[in-house]
């Protein structure tokens, strides 16, 4: 069985990743794969849609290294991966020599190709908005005429007797007249501050009917009613993550996420997983079975295993069949994280032979 990993580029540029393939046994060259999703066992098409049969895609770009297989994957494969990144992949690759398959573990933060598309489109705006300043120039004109008119009042105000005195004194009185104008104007605000000072009667007023009934209705009214209403807050964060939770839920993905972000115990997820198979509801099943044991969740993690394994495999539930390869990849998770558990170390090598 193959060890797979996927992580972030070394551009770090979204949409592409770095993959690596350990334990390759054959050459680099011919390439092809396929992605199978957990959930439902669905296979990634060529439009990166998922459909009911395998297909298999050409896998260019890739270098062997003693018995690794690394190198660069595009948009194709890091987009419909990103669509769920907590779901669960098994990948096929194969040549003219043969192939083999294993589970993708995904390292680090992956970003989808859309990222990239938000910053491009938000650098088009900037660059729009900086177009439109060649129309400022237009209003640069206007203000030329009043220096020309100071300074034909200014420079010739000495001069008044040689031309037209009487025509240049009401030139300048008009002048003159027009800056003391807004002198009344600037004297307004006086009133305005005196009718500002009226308007803050009603306002003073709706406060203290305002403090009035909120003192009606949390002294008088109803006393207790707060204590309550926190208590029920608080046996609802705790209960999110529960069976009754699940009951209460039909949207399994709202579910998993409101689970999810309460920070849950293994006891607690596995109960959940138990409450599940009951009801049937195999999606919530194999998402928290696959997001807890990649996060490192040893307990569920060799319980997701046991699932698959040939020897504890139990038919009719979430599972379609055994699979050896994969209970093997869950058993080296929880050994990793669990080096203690003697029957995921005694599991994993008879698996492994």
């Amino acid at each position: 069985m193959l060890r797979i990993e996927l992580k972030p580029s070394h551009s770090g540029q979204p949409g592409y990743g770095e993959l690596t393939v350990h334990d390759w046994p054959n050459g680099d060259s011919g390439l092809e794969l396929t992605v199978q999703r957990n959930q439902d066992g669905r296979y990634l098409g060529a439009a990166g849609d998922w459909g009911s049969n395998p297909v298999w895609h050409g896998l260019d770009g890739l270098s062997l290294n003693g018995d690794s297989l690394s190198g660069e994957v595009g948009p194709w494969l890091i987009d419909p991966l990103m669509q769920d990144p907590q779901m669960a992949y098994m990948l096929q690759i194969r040549d003219a020599d043969g192939g083999d398959k294993g589970v993708l573990r995904i390292l680090g933060t992956l970003l989808s190709s859309l990222a990239a598309g938000n910053s491009s489109h938000d650098e088009q705006k900037i660059h729009r908005s900086n177009t439109p300043p060649p129309v400022a120039p237009v209003p640069e004109p206007e203000p030329e005429p009043e220096p020309e008119e100071l300074t034909l009042t200014l420079d010739d105000e000495p001069q008044l007797g040689d031309l037209n005195a009487n025509d240049r004194h009401t030139e300048v009185e008009s002048l003159s007249a027009e800056p003391r104008e807004p002198a009344p104007v600037a004297a307004a605000p006086a009133p305005a501050k005196k009718s500002s000072k009226l308007w803050l009667i009603p306002v003073l007023l709706l406060l203290l009917a305002a403090i009035g009934a909120a003192l009606w209705w949390f002294v008088l009214r109803a006393p207790g009613t707060s204590t309550p209403a926190v208590s029920s807050t608080s046996s609802g964060e705790a209960a999110v993550c529960s069976a009754e939770a699940l009951g209460q839920v039909s949207d399994d993905l709202v579910y998993i996420q409101s689970c999810l972000k309460s920070n849950p115990s293994s006891e607690q997820v596995l109960s959940v997983i138990a409450a599940a198979k009951e009801a049937k509801r195999c999606g919530v099943v194999q998402r928290l079975y696959a997001h807890k044991a990649q996060s490192g969740d040893a307990a569920v993690a060799f319980a997701y295993a046991r699932e698959y394994d040939p020897e504890s495999f139990t038919s009719g539930g979430c599972i379609s069949a055994a699979d050896a390869e994969t209970a093997a990849y869950w058993y080296e998770i929880a050994v990793t994280n669990d080096p203690a558990n003697q029957q995921a170390s005694q599991r994993l090598e008879a698996l492994r032979k």
